[in-house]
């Protein structure tokens, strides 16, 4: 009888815990279309999905993921870590969308968009939902 009132007072405090907070962007995945003005080549695309905490993505031949704390208009991309395989998708060299993600502090999602803004609001790279 003990350990039955144990194990039902365990099962309800598993049950009771709280799931990680969610944020806006939880649940959504993104495609860059354009980094620092420039637009990216839609060949090779780079796409970025966010959990609750976390976020991951690939950019047709490495992966990468972290951390990121998400507010209503505050955005900060943490502990981001790559596969580094050498690829070569020929042309000119892409937009350096890995940047854009360093330097994002702010975000906002416009006209279907997810807009990563830099320190003082500038546009760092626009995304359209996947």
């Amino acid at each position: 009888m003990t350990r039955a009132l144990v194990l039902a007072v365990a099962a309800a405090l598993l049950l009771a815990a709280p799931a990680a907070a969610a944020t806006p962007l939880t649940g959504t995945s993104w495609t860059f279309k354009r980094v620092g003005g420039r637009a990216m080549p839609a060949k090779h695309p780079v796409r970025l999905h966010f959990t609750a905490k976390r976020f991951s993505g690939d950019d047709d031949c490495n992966r990468f993921g972290g951390r990121y704390r998400a507010g209503a208009e505050r955005l900060r991309f943490g502990d981001i870590a790559s596969t580094a395989i050498g690829c070569d998708f020929g042309g000119p060299a892409r937009p350096d969308w890995s940047r854009a993600l360093m330097r994002t502090r702010l975000y906002r999602r416009a006209g279907g968009q997810l807009l990563l803004l830099g320190r003082r609001g500038r546009t760092l790279a626009r995304l359209a939902p996947r």
